[in-house]
């Protein structure tokens, strides 16, 4: 894609991300969670799916925290973006932008990424999933976080 044409794409997204500057609750513990998100959570995989997705009207967003962030498109259109590694710049009340229009259909291995901060940072896209509401990309998120840290655990050698 060239400059000019990511620039045509990427700024009505800036502009909308900027515009509605959406802020993200603090990271929510699992008395936070709201019990039906907690379990709308359950239905998910613990690992990310990797299929093809099209992305609606994207026009704002939510950060999670440092990996995750949930775009949305409209009232009842929520993608759960999953990042390659962590992104220092990423947090409630910036201007994000992505390397794709606000409609798009994504393939997998992904190319994609998003922008933050100033000056612009590129935060490489590991994954996006549709997912029923912010809440439950949520309790997803601490489900699988949770379950990597068992799995690291278990891997970790007890110390006697």
């Amino acid at each position: 894609m060239t400059c000019e044409k990511f620039a045509a794409t990427a700024a009505p997204l800036l502009a909308a991300a900027g515009a509605l500057a959406l802020m993200a609750a603090p990271a929510a513990t699992a008395q936070d969670l709201d019990p039906e998100a907690v379990a709308a959570a359950e239905a998910y995989p613990l690992e990310p799916a990797t299929d093809r997705i099209r992305v609606i009207n994207i026009n704002g967003y939510s950060v999670i925290d440092r990996e995750h962030l949930v775009l949305n498109g409209g009232a009842r259109r929520h993608y759960l973006v999953t990042l390659r590694h962590p992104c220092p710049e990423l947090r409630s009340g910036i201007q994000i932008g992505t390397s794709f229009g606000d409609t798009a259909t994504l393939d997998p291995p992904l190319v994609e990424y998003i922008h933050v901060g100033q000056p612009q940072m590129r935060c490489s896209i590991h994954t996006v999933e549709e997912i029923d509401s912010v809440e439950t990309a949520r309790a997803l998120v601490q489900r699988r976080n949770a379950a990597e840290e068992a799995a690291a655990d278990d891997d970790t050698p007890s110390q006697r």
